[in-house]
């Protein structure tokens, strides 16, 4: 058995030798921790990447690969989106045991018993963008002593002023960005769920933007019935007609004006909900996607090969492939209705202000009746006028694009559902051409079928696209998993090291920031 690692083996990773790993787009790193953030799995290329061996790995601090010049801040962040149960993404640069380092963009999502995460190799403008944000931030945390509270709320200053209205609307940009970006290396199509719900998330920004302006229109009619009043105190006794038409129009006013906070802001506010529905189904549209691409790169062995912990591994991640479609199916179950509910809501708001038009209207008959009247009323009237003419537009546009966003969710559903018949078809097809070759196959020698990933046809000992090539890279591209029963090649199982493991540093917090 090997020795089990200690403390020390640790300690001498070195800070940063400047130095970049090797690292090909094509390659996903993946790691599973259980809930105190101690490595459970993970895949060659992690261990590659790393620099450690399997058995030095398999139940450590997953931390033992964080980098120095990595903020306390995003940490902080990226952690509070596990524990509150939601997926977590963001750049993050680790360092190799030699001190070299390599950056990835890490998707994390909660599992059974603790946190999963893929990780792909970034190139997008984004991702040079929030490398700077990252050292200067670094730098004031070591200058000014900030805790990781404050810089995490500077680090969210800063995404604000990019653009980014909350860190769900960076994770989903973020992330697509970089699978667009590596689909386009990769000569790949996009993802169609992927592709849609980005061009919803456009729609969602425009309808935020209309209703922030809805907003700002009758926060500018608040005082003109106001105005009204006091000009109509002037000119006529009290109780006169212009004095009343004001008083039922700011009492028809301030029960628009409720409803529209209502609609507008808290638990209500139907557009933030619904993008934050549509900002979640895409960061699980592709966290799935990643999930099922890394579930096959986990060789299948045949049950011939000792290979347990690898088939565990592999329905592992594919299941949790199959939980993150599931989850994106019911955000946009909730993301339609609430479509449904914005288009009623526009509607009724419409018919308020309808209301509201008629007085109007009566303030403006009534004011001709003098002109005294009408010279003193026609400025205040004629903003009425402008103001409710532009309110009008602004919700005729907010029910537009609620009709045009259910159309788009509709839409959308009706592909997932085609896409997954097609799945389903093709999964037939190939079930029957296995059991129609089984014969031929099972004639072979021992050394040819049981030595083979079916999923590639390569040599069990070879990655998934079939490379003969020795050493490093076979090994790199390799799906070959190390567990807790199965720490890795050509090593015997040790089932008890974990137990007799000497503790170090990292491990007296390692459930902090469990997932980087």
């Amino acid at each position: 058995m090997s020795q089990t690692p200690t403390s020390s083996s640790f300690a001498q990773a070195a800070r940063d030798s400047g130095q970049d790993m090797p690292f090909d787009t094509e390659e996903l790193i993946y790691s599973r921790t259980n809930e105190r953030g101690l490595i459970q799995a993970a895949n060659n290329v992690f261990r590659r990447l790393s620099g450690y061996d399997w058995r030095e790995l398999v139940g450590a601090p997953h931390k033992i690969v964080r980098h120095p010049d990595m903020p306390k801040g995003f940490f902080h962040i990226f952690w509070q989106c596990l524990k509150a149960g939601d997926p977590a993404v963001g750049y993050v640069k680790n360092r190799s045991q030699d001190g070299r380092y390599y950056w990835v963009l890490a998707a994390a999502i909660p599992c059974e018993g603790g946190y999963f995460s893929v990780r792909m190799k970034p190139s997008s403008p984004l991702f040079h963008t929030i490398r700077s944000e990252y050292a200067r931030l670094r730098r004031r945390e070591e200058t000014e002593n900030l805790s990781a509270e404050k810089s995490a709320e500077l680090l969210l200053e800063r995404l604000h002023d990019m653009g980014f209205q909350s860190y769900a609307e960076f994770m989903s940009t973020a992330l697509q960005r970089e699978t667009t970006a590596r689909d386009q290396v990769l000569n790949r199509s996009a993802d169609k769920t992927a592709t849609h719900l980005t061009e919803l998330v456009g729609a969602l920004s425009k309808a935020l933007q209309e209703q922030t302006r809805l907003v700002k229109l009758f926060d500018s009619l608040k005082l003109l019935p106001v105005n009204m009043r006091l000009i109509a105190a002037r000119l006529e006794p009290q109780g006169g007609p212009i004095s009343q038409i004001s008083m039922n129009y700011k009492t028809s006013f301030d029960n628009i004006s409720e409803r529209l906070t209502n609609f507008v802001t808290g638990e209500q506010n139907i557009c933030g909900r619904m993008d934050s529905a549509v900002r979640r189904a895409l960061i699980l549209a592709n966290c799935a996607r990643l999930h099922l691409e890394m579930s096959e790169h986990i060789r299948r062995p045949p049950p011939s090969f000792e290979g347990d912990e690898q088939r565990r591994e592999h329905l592992i991640v594919q299941q949790l492939g199959t939980e993150s479609e599931t989850k994106v199916e019911a955000s946009l179950d909730e993301a339609g209705k609430m479509a449904t509910q914005l288009i009623a809501s526009a509607f009724e708001i419409r018919r308020l202000v309808l209301g509201l038009d008629t007085i109007r209207i009566l303030g403006r008959v009534e004011s001709r009746r003098d002109d005294v009247f009408e010279a003193a009323c026609s400025a205040t009237l004629d903003q009425i006028d402008n103001v409710q003419s532009e309110i009008t537009e602004s919700l005729q546009s907010l029910s537009s694009l609620a009709v045009a966003i259910q159309t788009s969710l509709s839409m959308i559903t009706a592909s997932r559902l085609e896409s997954a018949a097609a799945a389903e078809t093709a999964a037939g097809n190939r079930s029957v051409t296995a059991r129609t070759t089984a014969p031929t196959s099972a004639g072979k020698g021992a050394g040819s079928s049981a030595t083979r990933s079916p999923a590639s046809g390569a040599p069990a000992g070879m990655g998934t696209a079939g490379r003969t090539d020795p050493g490093a890279r076979a090994d790199a591209r390799s799906g070959r998993v190390a567990g807790p029963d199965h720490p890795g090649r050509g090593r015997e199982p040790d089932a008890g090291r974990n137990a007799g493991r000497v503790p170090h540093p990292a491990d007296d917090d390692a459930s902090e920031y469990a997932a980087e």
